[in-house]
């Protein structure tokens, strides 16, 4: 067993079964599967005691990035996810992407196409989705593995079009990894724009492996809301072009919010959109 998917569990968490039955079904290897929180409750202890999953609790409340790196900090395997409680994976997931991460062992990171679903059933493609799989798909082409920074940048250069959830972790390329602090919605792409610096490569599986969850109240919202998630976005295009280049794009990227608005719906809290 090499792959660990970790579940960062935060609050009331109702899509929990699901994602959990979704992990059981993964088709072509035995994968372990690690709980844990820092708002335990006596719910979450009950389901992890009656899947017989470890529940590991971590004693500080530092926000997501201590979240996610707490539950990656868990794993026991060099190949891991980190799965959020609200999104459901196909079968195939595991098999496929950690299939490229052993066809590519210098690969920093495998990552899959996705689709949405509300808890009325699946979501159809909106344009937020269309757009970032056609940047996947103009930036790997033919091909599913990048492997030069400037490649790897400009996949990243008009927005995050990696769906989190969907990221397999390949440790023992990345030796030394922790999501950043200080972001309250984009530390994924953050830390993906830092790893496309470094030596080894991303794989992209253009499968929709993963359904995101969408629901309303969310931290994503409150980002919106207050402009956190605005300045965020600008923070990180000042990065990769001139600064009037990156107003320009930021502007054009809010748009992009809408599709997290159907029908009122936003993503659940720590799972950002």
């Amino acid at each position: 067993m090499d792959h660990s998917f970790v579940i960062p569990v935060y609050g009331e968490a109702p899509g929990l079964p699901a994602l959990l039955a979704s992990l059981r079904a993964q088709a072509g290897a035995r994968s372990a599967i690690v709980l844990t929180t820092s708002t335990p409750t006596a719910e979450l202890a009950e389901l992890a005691r009656r899947e017989q999953l470890p529940l590991r609790v971590n004693p500080q409340r530092a926000g997501i990035a201590a979240d996610w790196n707490f539950a990656l900090d868990s794993s026991p395997t060099p190949l891991v996810t980190v799965a959020h409680q609200d999104d459901v994976f196909a079968a195939g997931y595991l098999a496929r992407l950690a299939g490229s991460l052993h066809r590519n062992p210098q690969a920093l990171i495998a990552f899959s196409d996705f689709t949405e679903h509300t808890p009325a059933g699946a979501r159809p493609l909106n344009v937020n989705v269309r757009i970032k799989r056609l940047l996947c798909r103009r930036a790997f082409g033919a091909h599913e593995y990048l492997s030069e920074p400037r490649d790897k940048l400009r996949l990243l250069s008009f927005g995050n079009p990696i769906c989190c959830p969907s990221v397999m972790l390949n440790r023992t390329a990345l030796g030394e990894f922790h999501f950043p602090e200080g972001w309250r919605t984009n530390l994924d792409w953050m830390a993906w724009v830092t790893l496309a610096g470094r030596p080894g490569g991303f794989v992209y599986v253009p499968e929709p492996l993963v359904s995101k969850g969408i629901h309303p109240g969310s931290e994503t919202t409150a980002t919106i809301a207050d402009q956190a998630r605005a300045r965020e976005d600008r923070a990180i295009f000042e990065l990769l072009w001139p600064r009037p280049v990156a107003a320009l794009i930021g502007a054009l990227y809010t748009l992009g919010y809408l599709a997290n608005r159907v029908g009122g719906e936003r993503r659940l809290r720590r799972v950002p959109g």
